[in-house]
C-alpha cells in the first residue's frame, strides 16, 4: 500500500469517527440505541413478573451501583479503541480502594492528600502499562496481565490481604447522600458521561485515537503521536480504575484487595455490547454507557431473582459472544 493510500485510509477513519451531520441515525448509534432499549425492556419485563420491582428507589439504586462500571468502562473503552485491553483494571481498582482506606483510616482530615496520592498511584500503574505497550512493544494482554499480577503481589505484601479500616466518612456520605431526592452518584454519572463523550467523540485527541485504532500504519504516516497517545490512554484507564476504587470503597465503607475483580469482565462486556470492535478503531462512548447501564440493571435483576454468581458470569460471557457475532454480521453486510 502506498503512502497516499495510507493517508487516504487514515483520513477516512477520521471522518468515520466524527458525528453524523445528516438526519439519519448513524450506524455507530444503532448498538447504543438497541442496548438502551434492551435495558428498558428488561426493567419492564421484571416489573410485569414482579410488581414490586422498578420503583423509583430501586431505579436510583441501579444507577448508584452503575457508577463503578460507568467510570471503569470508559478507561477500558479507550484502551479497546486502540485495539488493546487492560487486564490490570480489577487490581488497580482494589489498590485504589485499599490506599484511600489506609490513608484516611476513617477520618476526613487526610482526604486532601489521600485522594490525590491514590489517583496518582493508579495513574502511575497505567503509565507503566502504556510504556510497556508503546515503547517496549509488548502485547497489551501480556503487559497488563503481568502488571496486575505484580501490583497485586506488592499490595498483598503491604496489607497481608486484610481488609482496611473504614474509609473517610465524607466518601461514604457522597455515595449515600441526596440532593433534591436524587443520589449524588447519579449527578456524578451525568457529569462524567458528558465529559467522557466530549473527549472520546468530540475532541481532536479523540479523533486521533480512532485514526490510530483503525490503521496504526496510516496514523504513523500522518505523523500522529502514537506512542504518547497510547501511554495517555493507559494512564487514563488507570486513573478511571483509581476513581472507581475510591467510589467502591465509599459505597462499601471499607476496601479489600480483590473488590475490583468483579468489574474486570463487565468493563470489557460494556464496551463490546455497546458496539466497539475489539480490534480497535470503532465504537462510541454512548454505546459504552448503554452497555454499563444494561449490565448494572441485569446484575440487579439476577440479584433480585437470587441467582448464583456463576450464572451471572455465564450470562455476561454469553452476552459478549452474542455481541461479537452481531459485530461480525454487521461487518459482513458492509463488505458486500
Amino acid at each position: 500500500m502506498t503512502d497516499r493510500q495510507l493517508i487516504d485510509k487514515a483520513e477516512a477513519s477520521d471522518l468515520d469517527a466524527r458525528p453524523p451531520r445528516s438526519g439519519l441515525v448513524a450506524s455507530e448509534l444503532v448498538p447504543a440505541i438497541t442496548v438502551f432499549a434492551a435495558t428498558a425492556l428488561l426493567i419492564i419485563g421484571m416489573k410485569i413478573a414482579n410488581p414490586n420491582f422498578g420503583s423509583f428507589e430501586q431505579l436510583t439504586a441501579i444507577l448508584v451501583t452503575a457508577i463503578f462500571l460507568v467510570v471503569a468502562s470508559f478507561g477500558q473503552g479507550l484502551v479497546i479503541l486502540l485495539g488493546g485491553i487492560d487486564l490490570s483494571l480489577g487490581v488497580v481498582i482494589g489498590v485504589g480502594g485499599m490506599m484511600v482506606a489506609e490513608l484516611t483510616r476513617g477520618s476526613n482530615d487526610a482526604l486532601l492528600y489521600a485522594i490525590p496520592l491514590t489517583l496518582l498511584c493508579c495513574l502511575g500503574i497505567g503509565l507503566i502499562n502504556g510504556i510497556g505497550v508503546a515503547i517496549a512493544k509488548i502485547p497489551p494482554f501480556i503487559v497488563t496481565l503481568a502488571s496486575g499480577i505484580t501490583f497485586f503481589g506488592v499490595a498483598l505484601g503491604f496489607t497481608a490481604g486484610n481488609s482496611q479500616q473504614a474509609v473517610a466518612p465524607a466518601v461514604q456520605q457522597f455515595m449515600s447522600s441526596r440532593w433534591l431526592g436524587v443520589p449524588y452518584p447519579v449527578y456524578f454519572i451525568v457529569i462524567f458521561a458528558a465529559l467522557a463523550w466530549l473527549f472520546q467523540n468530540r475532541s481532536t485527541e479523540g479523533r486521533k485515537l480512532y485514526a490510530i485504532g483503525s490503521s496504526p500504519g496510516a496514523a504513523q504516516v500522518l505523523g500522529l503521536p502514537i506512542a504518547s497517545l497510547t501511554i495517555t490512554v493507559y494512564a487514563i484507564s488507570g486513573l478511571c480504575a483509581g476513581i472507581t476504587g475510591i467510589l467502591l470503597a465509599g459505597y462499601s465503607s471499607s476496601a479489600t484487595l480483590d473488590m475490583g475483580d468483579a468489574l474486570l469482565m463487565p468493563s470489557i462486556a460494556a464496551v463490546v455490547i455497546g458496539g466497539a470492535r475489539v480490534t480497535g478503531g470503532s465504537g462510541i462512548y454512548l454505546g459504552t454507557l448503554a452497555g454499563a447501564l444494561f449490565l448494572s440493571t441485569l446484575s440487579t435483576v439476577i440479584t433480585t431473582l437470587s441467582l448464583s454468581q456463576g450464572f451471572r458470569d455465564l450470562v455476561q460471557g454469553g452476552i459478549i459472544i452474542i455481541a461479537l457475532l452481531l459485530q461480525r454480521g454487521r461487518l459482513n453486510l458492509r463488505s458486500r
